[in-house]
């Protein structure tokens, strides 16, 4: 298996933008790879593949976003690309380490694909033990104790504001906005109203929640106390001259963006008042986080070393089973002093030491 994509580490939002994928060109580019599996969220898009080659996928990505994006792709190949699933999945490699979304997308980027036939047997082995390692270390560390993403962070910055708090909240259809929404509900102090596109299924409605059309949003911003866009628009949900001529107070306000490629117009902080949170600064706010996870990394990095070894020796037993009645009959012609020196001449020292000690443990 082999992986190419980018992050957060090394990418900011303008570069990860260009490589935010719908649906339907996933679906597309899967069926131009051949096996594949894409995960595309705001931290990071990675194509984890079989059949391509990683030239072949950088040049693919290279005609959606230009070749100036070859300079941000990190690659990866064999054990090298399987470490990394796990590392991603089980939210070690996330802005917020240990963040409670990554294991559901990582989850869901593999469901689509194997629901439209995109997977083989080496992406399904590596996906589902990838999604057993993660849930080892949310249960096992204590990651899953202080859950924390960009949803919670963000609902909590809001939340912080003031005791009687407005927010609109645009695209809580989306996995992201829904997932701040809900973060939103357990502040009393928090009073939320959602927008909701008259064709756009999957708006969920909750007690207390006001719901608005979405063409009616710019209404709403002059009370609004903090407003949340977590879109896949690819146009802004909020100009910065139409955001200007909607207000009539001066209060200061927060917007908060959660899209890749940005909902907000960056020059909405021109505006007195305006301070605006981008998806990449909340890495900044959950960093003391990150530090008080840090001792449980070690422990998840543990975890995802054991579960990694017991992947790669299942993929290596599954390559060799049309060869195993052919090698059981070589094997049956040796003598076991024979086999013995065979296996000295064809492994590493490590290797050969492990096979003598399983021998030993036999007596």
């Amino acid at each position: 298996m082999k992986a190419i994509g980018i992050n957060y580490r090394n990418a900011g939002v303008p570069v990860r933008g260009k490589l935010s994928f719908g649906p339907d060109e996933r679906a597309a580019l899967r069926g131009k790879l051949g096996a594949s599996v894409i995960i595309c969220t705001c931290g990071r898009t990675e194509i984890y593949f079989t059949e391509a080659d990683t030239e072949t996928v950088t040049k693919l990505l290279a005609e959606k976003a230009g070749s100036g994006i070859s300079e941000y792709l990190l690659a990866y190949e064999n054990e090298g690309a399987m470490r990394h699933l796990f590392r991603v999945a089980s939210g070690i490699d996330s802005m917020i380490i240990g963040e409670d979304e990554i294991l559901r997308q990582v989850r869901e980027a593999f469901g689509e694909a194997a629901d439209s036939g995109s997977t083989d047997f080496e992406l399904n082995t590596v996906f589902q033990a990838a999604i057993t390692a993660a849930k080892r270390v949310k249960t096992e560390t204590a990651l899953s104790k202080t859950p924390a993403s960009a949803a919670t962070i963000a609902a909590n910055e809001a939340a912080k504001l003031g005791a009687d708090v407005n927010v609109l909240m645009i695209g809580a259809s989306g996995q992201i906005g829904g997932s701040t929404l809900r973060n939103l509900l357990p502040h009393a102090n928090v009073h939320i109203t959602q927008t909701a596109r008259a064709h756009k299924a999957g708006t969920m409605q909750y007690e207390g929640v006001r719901t608005v059309p979405y063409d009616s949003r710019y209404e709403l911003m002059n009370d609004a106390d903090c407003i949340i866009s977590a879109t896949a628009s690819p146009h802004f949900t909020v100009t910065a001259d139409r955001l200007k001529a909607a207000l009539k107070t001066g209060k200061p306000r927060l917007l908060i963006d959660l899209a890749v490629p940005p909902d907000i117009e960056r020059t909405v902080t021109e505006i007195a008042g305006i301070r605006l949170i981008g998806i990449d600064d909340l890495a900044e706010l959950a960093k003391r986080g990150n530090e008080l996870r840090l001792s449980a990394a070690e422990q998840a990095e543990t975890i995802i070393s054991e579960e990694l070894d017991g992947l790669l020796k299942k993929l290596a037993f599954h390559a060799f089973l049309p060869k195993m009645e052919t090698a059981g009959k070589a094997v049956s012609a040796l003598t076991f002093d024979k086999m013995i020196y065979r296996l000295r001449d064809g492994l590493d020292s490590s290797q050969f030491a492990a096979v003598l000690n399983v021998f030993a443990g036999m007596e």
